[in-house]
């Protein structure tokens, strides 16, 4: 059953995959049209419409092959080689061609440059010399940095270190100029009007293209609609944009999804609960899922109620001091401000967030002024661990300058690097700290933002504020506003 079947029991709500029924009726018959192009405002949408085009295709032609490329460097002149040759063990070929980054029409955001640089990590780009690195990774990911780069406005005649604190002050990532330094070493030279050879080499494509045994599916995310090769695509043919035209819009599109996301668990979501999670203003895709996916978790039969989003909505609404101190330690400080007036105002303080269904809820501690104490300590408590585990690295690694390693995974931390810590070398200081592996490798993560004399100054200001609050030199929450407010300035 799908969103379209469900719509005649929930009244207005559509398919939101209704405008590519031209392009699956063109991808399920030969001859192939040349090209197809798939658009539309919301990343989730336009990945999942890829995907379904492409198993429609396998499904109309089983002896076919699919190709894909990214979008990034020569790989538009590469699609379209492909599709412009006869394939060899294949009876047809579709060539999908991810061009984003080739209609980009949008201001770089911290969280695109956040997104990119955490996947960068992941590859190995902060690991120590010698350890292993994915290069043909990090390579396409400094190619679509360089994109960035080119989309903010930054010319590249700068040295690598100038143009990564440009483009990371331009949004408010400072803290991050590094890593993007870093990783713009891995980018191979190219030419600055890539994209513009891109975008000549698909409208020749476009002029040239007749349908065959091999057919090119574009598809890009919020493409720049006075791109000329937009308006070419969608003159081609076979076009269609997953496109809401207001809030709406918006809404009617994610509760379809989640009525086909219910009958694909095998139970029954109450439609006022669609209303509640996207009431919001959360209008992603990938968002609303994961929410729907908590509450099919969370439910106890074959029904999520109101009742169950109501819990949920509730809980995410209120402030932890775990979110405080992740915030914290994750240099979040701005955030963090916030966050500490928002526990200190609330009616009630509790120090963790509940995880897990059935789980016990979290114990209520103190009101209003009387939290600040318990939030000092759990913030004092972190760094100290956090200190600690970078000490111990640091003292095992190299030297106080050694970069903690970054890509060790929870079970190679809990079975091999921390009782490598525990159990030191003769000659160096014994390791001692309590406490779950899992809350450890939390931290371990966590310093590995720090080096070792921001931790100890750091603490020195939380325990120069226990000392002055208890003198009555001073008060608690303007003292460590004050103390937050300064890190902001140093990063």
């Amino acid at each position: 059953m799908t969103p379209r079947a469900a719509s005649s029991r929930h009244g207005r709500f559509r398919d939101p995959f209704g405008p590519l029924v031209p392009l699956f009726d063109a991808l399920s018959r030969a001859p192939l049209p040349a090209v197809l192009f798939l658009h539309g405002d919301d990343e989730w949408f336009v990945r999942e419409g890829t995907k379904r085009l492409i198993a429609c295709f396998k499904k109309a032609f089983a002896e076919g092959e699919t190709v894909e490329y990214d979008g990034m460097g020569d790989s538009v002149r590469e699609a379209i080689n492909d599709v412009s040759t006869i394939a060899l063990f294949a009876t047809n070929r579709l060539v999908v061609l991810d061009g984003t980054e080739v209609f980009r029409g949008k201001k770089v955001t911290a969280a695109e440059l956040d997104d990119l640089l955490d996947q960068a990590r992941e590859s190995g780009l902060l690991s120590a010399p010698g350890s292993a690195q994915d290069a043909r990774a990090l390579e396409r990911l400094a190619r679509k940095l360089k994109g960035l780069i080119r989309s903010s406005g930054i010319t590249g005649t700068e040295s690598l270190a100038e143009t990564a604190s440009k483009l990371a002050g331009r949004v408010k990532r400072s803290d991050r100029a590094q890593e993007v330094e870093t990783l713009l070493g891995f980018a191979r030279d190219d030419s600055a009007g890539e994209s513009a050879h891109a975008s000549a080499a698909l409208l020749h494509y476009l002029s040239e293209g007749r349908p065959g045994d091999n057919a090119l599916l574009v598809h890009a995310v919020s493409p720049d609609p006075e791109h000329a090769c937009f308006s070419a695509l969608t003159k081609a043919g076979f076009s269609a944009g997953l496109i809401a035209a207001d809030e709406t819009a918006r809404r009617d599109r994610l509760s379809a999804l989640g009525i086909e996301r219910a009958v694909e668990r095998g139970l029954a979501i109450d439609g006022e609960v669609f209303e509640m999670l996207t009431e919001r203003g959360r209008l992603t895709a990938r968002a609303f899922l994961s929410e729907v996916d908590k509450l099919i978790l969370s439910s106890d039969g074959k029904r999520v109620t109101v009742e169950v989003a109501a819990r949920l909505v509730a809980d995410e609404k209120k402030e932890y001091g775990s979110d405080f101190v992740d915030a914290v330690t994750q240099k979040r400080f701005p955030e963090a401000i916030v966050l500490l007036g928002r526990l200190l105002e609330s009616e009630n303080f509790s120090a963790f967030r509940p995880f897990g269904k059935g789980e016990a809820p979290a114990a209520k501690g103190p009101k209003g002024d009387a939290a600040f104490f318990p939030l000092l300590g759990l913030l004092a408590a972190e760094v100290r661990r956090m200190l600690t585990l970078r000490a111990a690295a640091a003292a095992a690694d190299a030297g106080p300058g050694a970069a903690m390693p970054r890509r060790l995974d929870y079970r190679t931390f809990s079975e091999s690097y921390l009782p490598g810590l525990q159990n030191p070398s003769p000659g160096r200081a014994p390791f001692v700290l309590e406490g779950h592996p899992f809350v450890t490798f939390k931290s371990f993560q966590a310093a590995a933002n720090w080096d070792l004399e921001e931790l100890a100054s750091f603490l020195t200001g939380l325990s120069a504020i226990d000392r002055a609050v208890k003198t009555g030199e001073g008060s608690g929450p303007e003292l460590l506003q004050d103390l937050l407010l300064r890190q902001v300035v140093r990063s």
